[in-house]
């Protein structure tokens, strides 16, 4: 994104990964995010957007105000506040959700999980940890639910993840 928006018609900015945006109202610069798989145009909200290169799906979270999510296919879904859109590569699904416990919970410094396998949330704490996930023997079909502060030592993560009994680690540096 450039320093300044100042001069440019479109205020225009390039996502790869996550980002929570608070944008000004203003009608005569729109604002638009692109991600390898989707634009979002926004005219003045509070809006969250998950778009990794190692997730099948990008997620367009509306806590206030309101945005349009276009496809690279063309498809486009205007969200209401509260709404989530869940692009894939052939459509977009809009579902109501608990924007402030699911989709924002990050920048609140948590994790929170809901019904997610073990894959999306070792990709989690890698990602935030900065680690390796190297998995051993079958990868449990098990969905997880909870919460942690992003502030917990990996492994007293790994800790709460085992208390399940569902999965083990073991912790080798940074794998």
């Amino acid at each position: 994104y450039p320093s300044s928006f100042t001069g440019h018609q479109t205020r225009r900015v390039e996502l790869s990964g996550e980002a929570y945006f608070e944008v000004a109202k203003d009608i005569a610069h729109p604002f638009m995010v692109k991600t390898i798989k989707q634009e979002v145009e926004v005219l003045g909200t509070h809006f969250n957007i998950s778009s990794y290169e190692d997730e099948p799906v990008v997620k367009t979270t509306l806590l206030e105000g309101s945005v349009k999510v276009t496809g690279a296919n063309g498809i486009d879904k205007v969200l209401k506040p509260g709404q989530q859109s869940i692009l894939t590569t052939n459509d977009i699904k809009v579902e109501n959700i608990n924007t402030e416990q699911r989709a924002v919970a990050w920048k609140n410094d948590q994790f929170v999980f809901e019904s997610d396998d073990i894959r999306y949330v070792m990709r989690m704490i890698a990602r935030w940890y900065d680690v390796e996930v190297e998995y051993v023997g079958a990868i449990p079909e098990n969905k997880f639910g909870g919460a942690i502060s992003r502030f917990e030592n990996v492994s007293e993560v790994l800790k709460s993840l085992e208390s399940t009994g569902r999965v083990q680690f073991k912790i080798e540096g940074r794998r």
